[in-house]
């Protein structure tokens, strides 16, 4: 009969495993961590506009080895219309990045050649060239967009979506956010859940994470089936191994003893 002290620390280590290896595969990695450094980190800022009461809390930045610039807009979480749905998403997505219910987006620049690139509605991407004008062509749509950017250099982003999707064009109810930036360092990165959130889309992180986690539970469990059907997890079996172990200890003290 197994005792109520071993039940009780099987459904803990359930417990534990399960959540422990979930959490740590979602995103606790530097893997894609970017240390470079650039002199036109400031010269090619995106200006963001926002709704005033939904700012970002400030901008962090990345280069990498060939001087591309990545800017993450960084707020402090996405709220949907509907209070239920809300929490059950800022939940959701709490699991999925390792705690971090932050919500980034990201402006990519190449200062060599004045492309840019980022996401506007479901999550469909936009291509871009600033042209030194203020204008910028948006490759997507073969259009020129007047404007778009401030001394040519800086692009204009407009949130158009509650989860904070970028647009080129100017948005009614938005106003420009001065916001603080600094690099990213890999604290962030890690905290942030970002090798995750670059790498893959929250559905598949949260598919490849919880099936890693059911993986090494199941395991656990069977290797706790396999010592209770051997009798190692009774009072009598527990006892009957430690005298195995002590009997092979001895023997092995005396064996060398004997060949010195």
């Amino acid at each position: 009969m197994v005792s109520k002290k071993w039940l009780a620390v099987w459904l803990l280590l359930n417990f534990f495993i399960f959540w422990l290896v979930g959490l740590t595969s979602s995103g606790y990695s530097l893997e894609g961590y970017m240390p470079g450094e650039s002199g036109k980190i400031d010269q090619y800022a995106p200006v963001v506009y926002t709704a005033p009461n939904d700012r970002p809390v400030g901008i962090l930045y990345m280069v990498d080895y060939d001087g591309v610039l990545y800017y993450y807009i960084v707020w402090e979480d996405e709220y949907f219309s509907n209070s239920l749905i809300d929490k059950l998403y800022r939940f959701f997505r709490g699991l999925v990045y390792g705690g971090a219910t932050q919500d980034i987006e990201v402006v990519k620049v190449s200062p060599d050649n004045g492309t840019f690139y980022f996401q506007t509605y479901d999550h469909t991407n936009v291509h871009g060239r600033l042209l030194g004008d203020g204008s910028c062509l948006w490759i997507e749509e073969d259009k020129i967009i007047k404007d778009c950017a401030v001394n040519g250099t800086h692009i204009n982003v407009y949130t158009v979506t509650w989860n904070h999707m970028l647009s080129l064009l100017p948005q009614n109810g938005t106003e420009r956010a001065v916001l603080l930036m600094r690099h990213m360092t890999p604290n962030d990165y890690v905290a942030l859940g970002m090798f995750r959130r670059t790498q893959k889309t929250i559905a598949g992180v949260a598919v490849n994470s919880l099936l890693l986690a059911v993986v090494a539970t199941l395991t656990f469990n069977g290797v706790m089936y396999f010592a209770w059907r051997k009798g190692y997890l009774t009072g009598q079996g527990q006892r009957k191994v430690k005298d195995g172990i002590m009997d092979g200890w001895r023997k092995l003290k005396e064996k060398v003893r004997r060949s010195k």
